[in-house]
C-alpha cells in the first residue's frame, strides 16, 4: 500500500492578495477556508488557502501574497508549471463563456490522455488548466452564479516542466511508488492510489527552457505536497528517500494545521509529504472555516501587529 494518498496541497507566490482572493472565490467558486500566515522568515506575509467547503485535502491550493515584499520569482524547469483543476465533461462551454464575459484570456480546448482541457492563466501569469472529466465524485465547489454541473471539484492534476526525464521517473516508481501510465508527445503521466482526479502527475518534458528559481516570489509555483497520515508515514518515506540517495530530505516542520517534510525530485520540483491527522478544525468550527485571520499559538499575541502590516482584504 502506497504512502502517498493523493494530493493534499499546492502552494504557489502570487501577487496582490485581493487579486489573489477575486480569482479563486469570485471567478473559479473555490471557498477561502484559511486565513493566516507564511511561518517562515519575519515579514508578515498571508497564507490563503482555498478549496472546497470541507478544505479537503487534493481540492487546496495556497497562496503566498508577495507584492508587497517586490519579491519575483523566475518561473522555469524545474518547477511545477500547470495546475490543472477537474471539471465535469461538458462544462468547458460554461466555463470559455464565464471567461469571456469577464475579459480573461483563455486558449481554445485541447486534448491530452483523452481529456479536454481549458488554459488560462491567474492575474499573476500562473497557468491553470480545467480538466473535463466524469470520474471526479468530490464535493462540487459550486458558487451563486457556477451551478453544480459545471462547478470545480478539486485538483485533477499538476504538469511538471523538466529539461530531463529518465531519473525523475525512476523517482516516481521506485521512491513514491506512481505508476507510469503513458506518454504522449512531450508529456508522461503518473498516478497513485486509485488513479483519477486527485492522484496525477504529468511530465513536460522541456530540454531547452531555461532552469527556473526555487524562492518564495510572485509569478511560480513553489511546491506540491502529497498526503500522507502521519508522521510515522513522513519518516518512513524519509528513511526511503535517504536510502537511495536523496539525503536532502527535511525534518518534520510544523505548521499548525498539518506537519510538513520538504525533498526535491531529481528535475528539481519542491515536493512536500504533508499529514493529515491535524485539520483545519483546531481553530474554527467547520461552518465558519476561513471566516478569521488565524495564527499559531507562538504567533497569537501578535495578532494585531501582523494584520497592521498586510494589506486590508474582504471576501
Amino acid at each position: 500500500m502506497s504512502l502517498i494518498k493523493g494530493f493534499h496541497h499546492l502552494t504557489a507566490g502570487v501577487s496582490g492578495a485581493q487579486e489573489d482572493i477575486d480569482f479563486y472565490v469570485k471567478l473559479l467558486g473555490q471557498s477561502l477556508v484559511k486565513k493566516t500566515v507564511l511561518l517562515d522568515g519575519d515579514e508578515p506575509i498571508y497564507h490563503l488557502y482555498y478549496g472546497n467547503a470541507n478544505g479537503d485535502a487534493g481540492t487546496l491550493v495556497t497562496s503566498f501574497p508577495f507584492r508587497q515584499r517586490g519579491v519575483k520569482a523566475r518561473p522555469g524547469s524545474g518547477q511545477i508549471r500547470v495546475i490543472n483543476y477537474s471539471v465535469p465533461r461538458d462544462s468547458l462551454d460554461f466555463w470559455q463563456a464565464r471567461f469571456a464575459a469577464r475579459k480573461l484570456p483563455f486558449e481554445t480546448v485541447s486534448t491530452r490522455f483523452g481529456e479536454q482541457r481549458l488554459r488560462f492563466q491567474h492575474p499573476c501569469g500562473i497557468e491553470f488548466d480545467l480538466v473535463a472529466t466524469e470520474r471526479d465524485t468530490r464535493p462540487a465547489c459550486v458558487a451563486s452564479d457556477i451551478p453544480e454541473q459545471f462547478a470545480i471539484r478539486g485538483v485533477h492534476s499538476i504538469t511538471l516542466s523538466l529539461r530531463e526525464v529518465a531519473e525523475s521517473i525512476i523517482f516516481m516508481k521506485e521512491a513514491l511508488d506512481f505508476r507510469y501510465v503513458g506518454e504522449e508527445g512531450p508529456y508522461h503521466r503518473f498516478e497513485i492510489a486509485g488513479g483519477g482526479p486527485g492522484t496525477v502527475v504529468e511530465f513536460q518534458h522541456e530540454p531547452d527552457r531555461l532552469q527556473g528559481s526555487s524562492i518564495y516570489g510572485e509569478g511560480t509555483i513553489h511546491h506540491v505536497a502529497f498526503a500522507v497520515d502521519n508522521v510515522d508515514q513522513q519518516m518512513v518515506l524519509k528513511d526511503r528517500l535517504m536510502s537511495m540517495g536523496h539525503i536532502d530530505t527535511s525534518e518534520s516542520v510544523h505548521r499548525n494545521y498539518f506537519r510538513s517534510m520538504y525533498f526535491k525530485m531529481p528535475g528539481g520540483v519542491m515536493f512536500e509529504a504533508t499529514t493529515t491527522d491535524i485539520g483545519f478544525l483546531i481553530d474554527e468550527p467547520r461552518e465558519a472555516l476561513g471566516a478569521e485571520f488565524q495564527l499559531p499559538p507562538w504567533l497569537k499575541e501578535r495578532k494585531d501587529e501582523l494584520l497592521g502590516r498586510l494589506e486590508p482584504i474582504a471576501v
